[in-house]
């Protein structure tokens, strides 16, 4: 299903970007198809990126990301793509899939697709999962295949050589799924070394433009968080930058890149006056510490930095950005990013008195939470609370500052359900008293699919925290915002879907995938700048400027 939205513009776009590194392309023996496969940039659970494109005509110019054509066919696979082989009769594709999983076993998959209506069906029985190196035709009824043995056990050469097999199929339109068992698939051992990328079985004719293998450096990782300034302009934080600037027309202004010790950025925050903003730093990578670094916002040099001696988080109020501690060992589960709101809201947890020289403030008696080990708050079953942070006008918001204990109210437990343990994440609040927050339930018992909320909570004086409304997704939520001229909350999930829900009843308005010339994006970040009007920042480091429709 389609997202009813209308990308506008595209910032940061680039060739092939949804494939990530390490494309792999086949063309069609006729020259009218193409095949990429790539990494998905962030290794999605929803698998490896595969898509079908017309060829583009000779001497054509496919520099620019606009002069590519959508995409024909698009699917996600389990594993990388290996190799693909069109029909020679049949508007058909086959596609292996594969990749060694770094213990014993050789694991992929055999994927038929049906071009003239894009269905898909794995072949292989269930439970049988083979790497497939190589893929021919013999004719219209036999296809090659050459699998990686089943594994590496006591067997080197399984690194080096492999099974040949031929199936045989009267008519394979109408080849049923999961219907190649696994004793098809014993054949003679043969040379099938793993060189990079893996050729067919006959050597394929030379790849159009559009499939020129990907030679560039590291790409772009993933939007964290999008923040538009008051003369339009698009402040960004990634794991390829600690903090851009864009103009609303496309043109980046500046760039700081990620540092090689504290990586890209997680959060921004603009101080009021739009000189600088405050800015979280992903790393450093051991978790013990936490970094802030304060941006010019005319040149993006370094004003200001700040190290904490324990983790930390940048949370936001109408003062300006404040410092809140965080328990070590939870990582981004811990984490909970709530904007619009007059206070700052942030995962707490309950506990005694700091007895240690305490980090975060000058009083050693403070009720800080801090997260030191001397302090009897550790633990995985201590209880998680919801906090909110008094306003207090400091007259310097550049500051970046613990707030006092005093300001810090509990107000419920961050679980409304007794027993269960639900992670971080983002949410908004909703006029003076209400928040939406979004959640996954963590409690040891569930598994798989996840099982995660989107909720509307009160936290006017007295409340319990029982929600209004809970909507289930079994994806975890990546970021949320509201449109306030239409009651609208948009939440991106893990998954890639955008879903649109009612704020005061939780009712779903719209959801679906968003497509970017024929392929699905995976949005990681969304911030509304007007009514229905959308920035989305996804996985593979674009932004898309769009209108809801």
């Amino acid at each position: 299903m389609i997202f009813p939205l209308t990308v506008d513009r595209i910032l940061a776009d680039r060739s092939r970007a949804e494939f990530g590194r390490s494309v792999l392309t086949v063309a069609a023996p006729s020259g009218t198809h193409v095949v990429l496969g790539g990494h998905d940039p962030q290794g999605s659970a929803d698998g490896y990126p595969i898509g079908v494109y017309a060829a583009p005509p000779p001497g054509a110019d496919t520099s620019a990301p606009q002069a590519h054509p959508p995409a024909l066919q698009w699917l996600r696979t389990g594993w990388r793509l290996r190799a693909a082989a069109f029909h020679p009769t049949q508007p058909l594709l086959v596609l292996g899939t594969g990749s060694y999983d770094g213990g014993y076993f050789f694991e992929g998959e055999l994927v038929l697709l049906d071009l003239a209506t894009g269905e898909h069906r794995h072949l292989f029985e269930e439970g049988c999962r083979r790497e497939v190196r190589a893929l021919e035709w013999a004719d219209a009824h036999t296809l090659q295949i050459l699998l990686a043995p089943y594994d590496d056990w006591e067997d080197r050469a399984a690194w080096r050589e492999g099974h040949r097999v031929d199936l045989v199929r009267p008519d394979w339109r109408t080849v049923p799924a999961h219907s190649v068992r696994d004793t098809e698939l014993n054949g003679p051992r043969v040379p099938a070394a793993l060189p990079e990328p893996i050729p067919t079985l006959a050597a394929p004719e030379p790849a159009p433009a559009l499939a020129a293998p990907d030679k560039e450096g590291p790409r772009p990782g993933e939007i964290r968080s999008l923040t538009a300034l008051p003369d339009g302009d698009i402040l960004l934080t990634a794991d390829h930058v600690l903090l851009e600037r864009w103009s609303a027309r496309g043109q980046r202004r500046w760039s700081v890149p990620a540092d090689p010790d504290l990586g890209g950025g997680r959060t921004a925050v603009a101080l009021p006056g739009g000189h600088s903003a405050w800015v979280e730093a992903l790393g450093p990578w051991h978790g013990d510490s936490g970094t802030f670094l304060r941006i010019g916002l005319s040149d993006g040099t370094e004003r200001e930095r700040r190290t904490t001696p324990g983790p930390a988080a940048l949370v936001t109020t109408s003062e300006g950005p404040l410092l809140v501690p965080m328990c070590a060992g939870y990582g981004e589960q811990a984490r909970s990013r709530f904007r619009h709101g007059l206070h700052a809201i942030f995962r707490d947890i309950a506990g005694s008195p700091c007895v240690c020289d305490c980090p975060w403030d000058d009083d050693a008696d403070c009720d800080c939470r801090c997260g030191c080990p001397a302090c009897a708050v550790q633990g995985p079953d201590a209880e998680v609370w919801l906090t909110t942070v008094d306003t207090h006008h400091t007259g310097r918001p550049a500051d970046l500052a613990f707030p006092a204990a005093e300001r810090c109210r509990r107000l419920f437990p961050w679980s409304w359900e007794p027993g269960e343990t639900h992670s971080g994440g983002p949410g908004v609040s909703v006029g003076e008293t209400d928040l939406v927050m979004a959640t996954v339930r963590h409690d040891g018992r569930v598994a798989l699919p996840v099982q995660g909320f989107v909720t509307r909570r009160s936290v006017a004086e007295g409340s319990t925290g029982t929600p209004s409304w809970v909507f289930p997704v079994d994806r975890t939520p990546t970021a949320l915002d509201i449109d306030p001229a239409t009651d609208t909350v948009y939440v991106t999930l893990s998954s890639g879907e955008l879903i649109a829900l009612e704020a005061t009843t939780g009712a779903l308005l719209a959801r679906g995938h968003v497509l970017v010339r024929g392929v699905p994006v995976i949005p990681t970040a969304v911030t509304v700048t007007g009514p229905g009007r959308i920035l989305l920042g996804t996985s593979d480091g674009r932004v898309l400027v769009a209108t809801a429709r």
